[in-house]
């Protein structure tokens, strides 16, 4: 992640506006020394990390020390840029001075930021000396600035309209049709049904193919999906039901308290036959906090029913009415091939791939070791699409760690993650990270806060915004983020989301790397700094609407 660091701070440098130089004086010459000296460090990087991977436990200090310089440098080029664009953005007067005079507060932010960018100078030449001490040497500029996008993404449309779930959802033919069964059959009482499995075993993938087919959307007369999560406010989950049912949009939902819209709901569904699913439930009491102000969920005997979907059987079990628990089994060694298969080797490419039956022989391999997890099998099947040679699944397969399902997903995703095509990308996907669990992303929000963030590149002949969609693209053809919604005009993907085992190892990967910290306003810290190191982060100056806000740290 240290070279993702170095080189996404030289992506921000190319296009910083330091020619302003009335303004900086000699700051700006001071930005393009960092530069360049940046630009050393991405050499030496390469080998430091060739060197780490290879168990050299010495580099992983000198590592994370030109991850820490390379954030510090970020700050001080952004802090001389944020001085520009609020000086730009004054008026009147006062505006007319700060834009061709340099006022007394510009000079001591300018000496400032030159005595931190000397005091980074300094850190980068202990750096050089240290590198020389462990013979890492030189590897060259790898034009970080020069991202060849037409070359990188050769996006294959084949697979691209196809949602995560539509893929998935191979292998439980026979699941889906004994739940939505469940779900509509005669028996006329309140009535759940619970699907139990382990986190990457398909639940929610199941649930949501037998929530939108055309059999149970028929049969009640109205439906509602919540994702509840480990981490939940009744009074959201409530509202966000009341806003699926209710006929016509209704402003004065999100005034409402607990019980008013307890009631409300209540009152809607008596008379409808209605589906309720709460996808990811972790606690025994979910449903008796729902309905602990009024019942807002009443049986009217006309054959409503509440799916759900837990990792955890006493949580399936718990639900205060009759409830049929289904265990989710792992898919076997012949559905985990066809699911494999379909990322991997898609019926639309095996034509053109070269002796595909020496694929296949390997592939059956790589696909009995992900242990019937659907998970695993995309992921690690979109890598090896990425990745159509024999010797690259030849390699997996005779690396194949002998460890627990745990740990062969951290290693499948660490694996997909050092795939992705260039360091902008894998700061893109490690900033999902910052989104809640569970979260559904609208791609227009994100691709804008990846652009802000300058992790989306500037490129011949494409917009950023092309660029970006791009980029979302690309994660959603490797199966690191879920597809839950297209553009029927264009095809775009519009809504995504990513599964809570990719989210947790994205946060972990995140700060241990200080590029961004999670932090929970109900629970505190996830996933506590170590305090025996000083750590540098990531600042982010940002302006909305000409008013201008004081530096963020990303957390």
């Amino acid at each position: 992640m240290a070279e993702s660091a170095v080189g996404a701070v030289l992506g921000n440098v190319s296009t910083l506006a330091v020619q302003e130089t009335t303004l900086l004086c000699g700051v700006s010459l001071e930005v393009e020394f960092l530069k360049d000296e940046l630009k050393r460090l991405q050499g030496f990087l390469q080998d430091a990390n060739n060197k780490r991977r290879r168990g050299d436990e010495s580099i992983v200090v000198l590592v994370s020390q030109i991850r820490d310089v390379a954030y510090e440098a970020n700050n001080a080029i952004e802090a001389a840029e944020y001085m520009q664009k609020r000086n730009r953005l004054k008026k009147g007067f006062m505006g007319a001075i700060a834009r061709y005079a340099r006022l007394p507060s510009d000079l001591t932010t300018l000496h400032e930021i030159g005595v931190e960018i000397q005091r980074i100078k300094r850190k980068i030449s202990d750096i050089f000396e240290s590198a020389n001490r462990l013979k890492i040497v030189d590897l060259g500029n790898t034009s970080i600035e020069n991202v060849h996008l037409d070359d990188e993404f050769q996006l294959d449309y084949g697979p691209m309209h196809q949602n995560i779930e539509e893929i998935v959802v191979v292998g439980f033919e026979g699941e889906y049709k004994e739940i939505a069964g469940k779900l509509v059959e005669a028996e006329k009482s309140l009535s759940a049904i619970s699907i139990v499995a382990m986190g990457g075993a398909g639940k929610t993938t199941l649930a949501r193919k037998v929530y939108t087919s055309d059999r149970v959307k028929l049969h009640f007369d109205t439906i509602a999906w919540v994702t509840v999560s480990q981490k939940y406010k009744v009074i959201d989950l409530l509202k966000d039901i009341l806003k699926q049912i209710v006929e016509r949009r209704d402003e004065s939902i999100d005034k409402m308290d607990e019980y008013e819209v307890g009631k409300k709901i209540h009152n809607l569904l008596f008379k409808k036959r209605y589906l309720v699913v709460l996808d990811d439930v972790w606690e025994t009491d979910t449903w008796e906090q729902l309905n602990r102000t009024i019942t807002a969920f009443p049986d009217a005997t006309n054959g409503s029913r509440i799916l759900l979907t837990t990792r955890k059987e006493d949580v399936a079990r718990l639900v205060q009415m009759p409830t049929y628990v289904h265990s989710l089994k792992k898919l076997d060694e012949e559905r985990s091939w066809e699911l494999f298969s379909r990322k991997a080797l898609p019926s639309y490419k095996r034509s053109a791939i070269a002796h595909v039956d020496e694929f296949e022989k390997l592939g059956r391999k790589l696909a009995k070791k992900c242990d019937g997890l659907p998970l695993a099998l995309a992921i690690l099947g979109g890598y090896l699409y990425k990745n159509l040679n024999k010797q690259a699944w030849t390699d997996i397969l005779l690396d194949w760690p002998a460890t627990k399902n745990g740990e062969m997903m951290q290693n499948i995703l660490a694996r997909s993650y050092k795939d992705l095509p260039n360091h902008y990308l894998r700061s893109c996907f490690l900033y999902i990270a910052a989104f809640p669990e569970d979260y559904e992303i609208y791609v227009s929000d994100l691709m804008e806060l990846w652009i802000a963030e300058g992790f989306i590149p500037h490129t011949r002949n494409h917009k950023l915004e092309e660029t970006a969609r791009k980029y979302v693209a690309e994660l959603a053809q490797r199966s690191l983020v879920q597809v839950t919604g297209r553009s029927e005009a264009h095809g775009w993907i519009e809504k995504i989301r990513v599964h809570d085992i990719l989210r947790d190892w994205c946060i972990e990967e995140a700060r241990k790397d200080s590029f961004l910290v999670v932090i929970d306003k109900t629970s505190g810290q996830v996933g506590a700094i170590s305090t025996d190191i000083t750590i540098s982060y990531r600042y982010c100056y940002q302006h909305f609407n000409g008013q201008n806000l004081q530096a963020s740290r990303n957390l």
